[in-house]
Order: C-alpha cells, then structure tokens, then sequence
C-alpha cells in the first residue's frame, strides 16, 4: 500500500487503535480521503458524500469514539485523543498521507491532525467548525440547551435536535424519518454524547491555528445557529492561504442540504482545481 490509497476496494471493519476499537469503510480509489464526523453522527452522515468522492478518492469513512460501531468508552474524552484515533487508523491503514475533510467537531479534530501530525495532512477541507477559544464566538442559549438536552426517549431527542442543522424547508416527513432510523440504528449512550460534547468545549487551537500550513478550505452555512458562520470567517483569515466558502441561507449541515455544489466545490480544490 502506498501515500495514495490502500490495497482493497470496499473494505469494512473494526480495528483497535490505540486501545480503542473503531469501525472503518474504505470506498473507491485514488488518492486518499479521510472523513472525519462531528458530534454525535456516525459514518451514515457522508451518505450524501461518500459516492461522488469515491469516484474520485479512496474515500475513508470511520466512526469517532463514543458514537455508531466504534468503541464508547467512558470519558472524558479529548480533541487530542480523537486526532489520535484518526491517525492512529491512518497508520493501521498503511496510509501515509490524506486529504482531510473534517465537519463540525470533526473539523477540530482536522485542525488537531494537521497540526500535530502534518506529515500525514495533505489539503484541508472544514466545515462549520472553530479553532476554539477566543476566537470562538458560541451559538445562543436556546440552541445550546437543545444541543446538550439528553432528556427523553431517543427517537424524541433526534427529532427536536434536528431543526438545529437543516432548515424547515428540507425536513419534510420523508428526510426526517430518513434520518431518525439512521441515529437511531445504533443509537449513541448519553454519556458517550456527553463526553464528545465536552471535549469540543474544551477545544482551543485559536493560539496555534495560524501554523496550519496544508492547503486549506474553510466552509460554512450564513444561517448556521450551532456554530456562526463568523467563526468560519475568523479560521479563513487566521490559517495562511485559506480559501472561504459560504453557503447562503443554509445551516449546520449545509453540505447534506446542498450537497452536490459542496461536493463539487470540495473536490475541486481536492484535485488543485478550485
């Protein structure tokens, strides 16, 4: 196996890294594609995404710790432990070097790699995310309580988290039911959600982002209640070079909503063409 890909198509599976068993998919070929999930989503998140940049990469999908087939161990749990896994498994993988598109808390977990572990970083893609610390500027109240809110039945916490990341006019009946059987396939345990929450909070990389120096995209929705998209803003002029993409009218999971012009923008700059 070599930098740009691995030796097998369509693989699946759990393996331990770092004393943390965590599933993976490897899709397509080409030049490697990690992606890497936020808060308390797990690989069925890059429905949208993983087949269009299979067409183009070895496209690796893996569920964070805490959430979906991965290991829940207890917590807490760290941005820096997180980063770990994800290199920790691009060196199972026999993977010297990636491309890394991280979202949302995955997108913490991007800037951690790229800057711990540059070697391995080829160009950045992140979404809705923020360096932490002061440059972050936090969503409101209401959208917080509802955020950390784990009271309930499972299906009943899904569905009044989701108007948090899509705008009305894309939850009809049919996606919404879509996408509680997704979270509650293997529904994530209170304490797991809890301890992946925390550790976002705790995140501050707003001292050393600046010494990013993979090529980088930084995307976000203008209408995004969970992570503002002045924090988009803030990382594109703070990490040397960057590139800023804004979705207009779109929320926290614009690249679902308006997932074929991310893709499209995502894979242009990917392949050095945007």
């Amino acid at each position: 196996m070599t930098a740009t890909g691995v030796s097998e198509r369509g693989r699946c599976g759990v393996i331990p890294v770092g004393g943390v068993d965590l599933y993976y998919e490897i899709r397509g070929s080409g030049p490697a594609l990690l992606l890497v999930e936020g808060l308390g989503v797990a690989t069925w998140l890059w429905a949208r995404q993983a087949p269009a940049f299979a067409e183009c990469f070895t496209t690796i999908l893996f569920d964070n710790r805490g959430v979906g087939r991965s290991a829940k161990p207890p917590g807490p749990y760290t941005i820096g432990e997180m980063a770990a896994d994800a290199a920790g498994l691009l060196e199972a993988l026999d993977v010297e070097r990636a491309h890394v598109l991280g979202v949302s808390m995955g997108g913490m977990i991007a800037q951690e790699l790229a800057l711990v572990w540059p070697e391995r970083v080829d160009r950045l893609v992140l979404g809705c995310t923020t360096a932490g610390g002061a440059m972050y500027v936090p969503m409101g109240p209401e959208a917080l309580r509802l955020l950390l809110d784990v009271g309930g039945a499972p299906e009943e916490v899904v569905r009044r988290r989701l108007p948090l990341a899509f705008t009305a006019e894309y939850l009809t009946p049919e996606r919404v039911d879509r996408m509680v059987a997704a979270r509650l396939e293997d529904p994530q345990p209170a304490y797991a959600y809890q301890a992946q929450a925390a550790a976002g909070a705790a995140f501050d990389r707003s001292g050393s982002v600046g010494r990013i120096r993979a090529p980088t995209l930084v995307t976000a929705g203008s209408a995004d209640v969970l992570v503002p998209v002045e924090n988009a803003r803030r990382l594109a002029e703070r990490i040397p070079g960057a590139r800023l993409k804004v979705y207009e009218g779109l929320g926290h999971q614009f690249f679902v909503e308006a997932a074929d012009e991310f893709n499209r923008d995502a894979m242009e700059f990917l392949e050095g063409r945007g």
